[in-house]
């Protein structure tokens, strides 16, 4: 018996979130979605999945340059993370200039699901809406929750029960780095 999955006019209708019609057109044909939901979370539990490493916000260059723009070294990786092949091809206008634009309007008004959701799939890592959850991150703190939509899909990863421990140490990781 095979699950009935989720279509694309189910999530383009669903009027909780607006998701972007190249966002959604791009989930839609590389992932098979069995189910979603709105949910709440702290934006600390919020991780990134790239290049097969798991990490928190806290240890990505979108995070580093939201906390410290003014930093060359912040300022260099993110211009190269701009210009990643894998970037380009999901937002050819990203630029240093977009996301400061960003983070000045994140500083005025608030994140809204029904303007543009943040995406997690069921192991809590970003799908869509890294630069605002790093931005709302170094606004609020890691104890701030927001709603997003939860996205079970089949990821090609596996996160085993060792995430509430990875989780602890990142978190004691973070906590020597702002000691100091």
């Amino acid at each position: 018996m095979s699950k009935k999955l989720v279509s694309r006019e189910q999530l383009e209708n669903d009027k909780r979130f607006f998701i972007n019609p190249d966002t959604l057109s791009s989930l839609m044909k590389h992932h098979k979605i069995f189910c979603y939901d709105m949910a709440n979370i702290k934006i600390g539990r919020i991780r990134r999945y790239k290049d097969k490493k798991l990490s928190t916000l806290y240890d990505t260059d979108n995070y580093r340059y939201v906390a410290n723009p003014g930093a060359e070294e912040n300022r260099a990786a993110y211009r190269a993370y701009c210009s990643k092949k894998e970037n380009l091809k999901d937002n050819p206008d990203r630029s240093e200039a977009l996301f400061n634009e960003l983070i000045g309007k994140f500083g005025r008004e608030d994140y809204d699901p029904e303007k543009g959701v943040i995406i997690i799939d069921q192991y809590n890592c970003i799908v869509d809406g890294f630069h605002r959850s790093c931005i709302l991150l170094h606004r609020f703190g890691p104890e701030h929750e927001i709603t997003v939509l939860k996205i079970k899909y089949e990821t090609g990863y596996r996160i085993k029960l060792l995430s509430p421990f990875f989780e602890l140490n990142q978190r004691l990781k973070h906590n020597k780095k702002t000691e100091v």
